[in-house]
């Protein structure tokens, strides 16, 4: 997350997981759908 404020230039740390955390939710929910869908088909 530094490294990524750093790039960005915001002041503060803080910053950047405010503004981007609606962006890693998605990509979590995403990822998640993806490998439920992986486990299934190895189980059937």
């Amino acid at each position: 997350m530094k490294f990524v404020q750093e790039q960005l230039g915001h002041g503060s740390i803080q910053i950047t997981p405010d503004i981007y955390a609606h962006i890693s939710k998605k990509l979590e929910d995403t990822n998640m759908e993806k490998f439920e869908k992986f486990t299934n088909n190895i189980l059937k």
